[in-house]
């Protein structure tokens, strides 16, 4: 093509207008979308970029009657400045203008990734060859000598138009040919599951990386092969082969079967692939191995399980501890009232033990679901030295026929929580496995630093990936069955005789773990032993000073002072009500808060400290609290639930308690911890009065 065609009277610079082709209809070449077909499309976005008003002006007069959409610019600069926000189809561009010219606003566009395949004819007066040379060289596209006969230069933008959309379509489909072949190649490879192609009689044609990985064999001795011999070690198709009735029903198949190389059980889909006569040309296969899988669902599974146990447990200690508070706190009034008989004294003191035996076992409950009183200090460990304790007392009480064996990594890292807590862990595991070695064997105690990683949280979700200290706590004992393991941490169940157990150890272990933050499982095969294998997450920072708990003032319980008493549960309102006014208090109850800021408003004057239940209908104890402080933010208040929770306590104090009760607790305490308060005691921290 001439790049600079003659505009003068009776030359032809372009052909014909019944003879140009159609410009390309669709999406504008810049912007991303299929290109339809070949069809005539007016309203193409052009530019005339020119200082020369007469021409501005001529330009979008014709080329508007043309059907273009025009935009003329008088200054380069101003352009430049928005044509980010949308490139035009094509530009017509001035050489010579004041402060940029046009070979400088075209190399500027050229330099930018969407501005390189804008079509640009250059018009200039100058026609020597430097400058024609100039203007290709900065990316023009065609150039053309002023004046322009803007009817003929009308057929030339088309003609341009048409050439840059047929150019970008080769392009497009050059490229689209080659990626297609590049990502098929990349695709077929880098799937993790086995796809292999296989010919109408379950010869393999084709293979994936995959494939030669899981039968750990060369890619040549596996082309030709027959599926079910390479996969099934088998002379002949899988009985109920998904790949088989494929072929015979010319549609998916899947099924779940087991492979022998690899030994693993796969999900198997046959697809077949036919032409347009429906003849069948291949069928693709493909076998994902389900291993991960069927782990992650059992995990899951498992931990819906457990988190919908500690809801219940939970719930039930929550109300048991209420029921406790009332039967404890009667039994304590009687047992320490003088003036009733002895006999009946007796019997009441029975009764309190008995409560104060079923608030060990809800304690128990409150535990695994996680949500029991923190009331051991957590400093920072070196479990080991926790292990070796342990293992100097299991080695008076256990009988001399079972062997206990040590394995403690020299530089184990330090962990953060409570000795007692995580003492009992490792005692409870030692016991269980002792029972299981009733003739004799060998137990077991390691720890090592590990690094858990994404892989390993794949299969367990709950665990955070990072570096954890390993507890094993094994035996060889006569172990487990898989029904027995999916179930050992539930609570109450046991193994064991009625009466030997209450089925609670692993659930209290379990729970503990997970409040450190750690993770617990277990592995055991019947007849060969069982192992625990406990995560406990590292502890780097420094043990914090353990703060010590407030002692109990030792003054007189009794006093004059109006004291509030929330609490939904009416027995235990009465109870309470009974015991402080017998001590001399003056005593307001309410059933819920509302009706307790109601209460506290009409004497606000008179009352001295609240005790208030936490969990109640209607406005709870946490927003009466806060409503409380509100009106007068130095009453002293004591919380108490049946609920528990670590996390209470941190909150308690937060929030300004002074007390935070776990029920059910001991009259005579709360009654010393109500008179050290008002006798000036009126600290901003909670404790634990349980």
């Amino acid at each position: 093509m001439n790049p600079n065609p003659p505009t003068g009277p009776g030359s032809s610079p372009v052909p014909p207008p019944n003879e140009l082709p159609a410009t390309v209809s669709g999406e504008n070449p810049r912007r991303t979308g299929p290109v339809a077909s070949l069809s005539l499309d007016p309203k193409k976005r052009i530019w005339v970029v020119d200082d020369d008003e007469t021409v501005l002006l001529l330009a979008d007069e014709v080329l508007t009657g043309a059907g273009f959409e025009v935009e003329t610019f008088h200054d380069p600069r101003l352009a430049l400045e928005i044509i980010a926000r949308g490139y035009p189809d094509l530009i017509v561009l001035d050489v010579m203008m004041p402060e940029l010219n046009g070979f400088e606003f075209c190399s500027q566009l050229r330099a930018q990734p969407e501005g390189k395949d804008v079509p640009i004819l250059m018009a200039t007066c100058l026609d020597d060859l430097s400058s024609i040379t100039h203007a290709y060289e900065a990316g023009a596209t065609n150039f053309a000598t002023k004046p322009l006969n803007w009817e003929i230069e009308t057929h030339r933008l088309r003609y341009m138009l048409r050439v840059a959309e047929t150019s970008r379509l080769l392009k497009l489909r050059e490229r689209e040919a080659r990626v297609a072949k590049e990502e098929w190649e990349r695709t077929f490879n880098s799937f993790s599951d086995v796809v292999t192609l296989l010919s109408p009689d379950f010869k393999i044609c084709r293979a994936n990386l995959a494939t030669v990985k899981a039968v750990k064999k060369p890619l040549d001795s596996i082309l030709g092969a027959h599926c079910y011999k390479l996969f099934a070690e088998l002379d002949q198709p899988c009985i109920d082969c998904p790949i088989a009735h494929a072929i015979q029903t010319g549609a998916a198949v899947s099924a779940e079967k087991q492979y022998r190389n690899p030994a693993k059980t796969c999900l198997v889909t046959g697809s077949p692939v036919t032409d347009e006569t429906g003849t069948l040309l291949h069928v693709v296969h493909i076998a994902r191995d389900l291993t991960e899988q069927k782990m992650l669902e059992m995990e899951y599974l498992h931990a819906q399980k457990m988190e919908a146990m500690g809801t219940l447990a939970g719930g039930i200690a929550h109300d048991f501890n209420n029921l406790l508070m009332t039967v404890s706190g009667c039994a304590e009034w009687i047992r320490t009232d003088l003036k009733v008989p002895a006999e009946q004294r007796e019997l009441a003191e029975m009764i309190f033990e008995a409560a104060q035996r079923g608030a060990l076992l809800s304690g128990q409950l409150l535990t695994f679901s996680r949500k029991g009183m923190a009331k051991n200090e957590r400093t920072t460990l070196q479990l080991n030295g926790v292990i070796r304790n342990l293992h100097k007392m299991l080695g008076r009480v256990f009988p001399k026929n079972l062997l206990i064996q040590l394995e403690l990594a020299e530089d184990l890292h330090l962990v953060r929580g409570s000795a007692d807590q995580l003492n009992q862990v490792l005692m409870n595991l030692a016991v269980n496995a002792s029972h299981a070695m009733a003739n004799g064997g060998t137990l077991r105690m390691e720890t090592a630093n590990i690094q858990l990683d994404a892989g390993y949280r794949r299969l367990h979700p709950d665990v955070q990936p990072g570096e954890f200290v390993l507890v094993v706590i094994s035996d060889t004992g006569h172990g487990m069955d898989w029904q027995t393991q999916q179930r050992i941490f539930e609570p109450f169940f046991t193994t064991k005789k009625v009466g030997e157990g209450t089925g609670l150890g692993l659930s209290v272990a379990y729970g503990i773990i997970k409040d450190h933050g750690g993770h617990i499982v277990c592995e055991s095969k019947v007849g060969e032993g069982t192992a625990f294998k406990i995560y406990l997450p590292v502890q780097t920072a420094a043990a914090e000073a353990a703060v010590a708990e407030p002692k109990a003032n030792l003054a007189k319980n009794g006093g004059s002072e109006t004291i509030l008493i929330v609490d939904d549960e009416a027995p235990i309102r009465s109870l309470l009500q009974r015991s402080l006014t017998k001590l001399g208090y003056t005593v307001i109850s309410a059933v819920d808060g509302e009706s307790a800021l109601l209460g506290f408003h009409e004497a606000k004057d008179l009352i001295r400290l609240v005790v208030m239940d936490l969990g109640m209908p209607g406005m709870g104890g946490w927003e009466c609290l806060k409503q409380l402080r509100v009106s007068n933010p130095q009453l002293p208040i004591f919380l108490a639930t049946g609920y528990g929770g670590a996390d209470l306590q941190e909150r308690a104090r937060e929030e300004g308690a002074v007390r935070l009760i776990n029920k059910p607790y001991q009259l005579e305490e709360l009654f010393r911890n109500i008179r050290e308060v008002l006798d000036g005691g009126n600290e901003t921290s909670a404790s634990n009065l349980s």
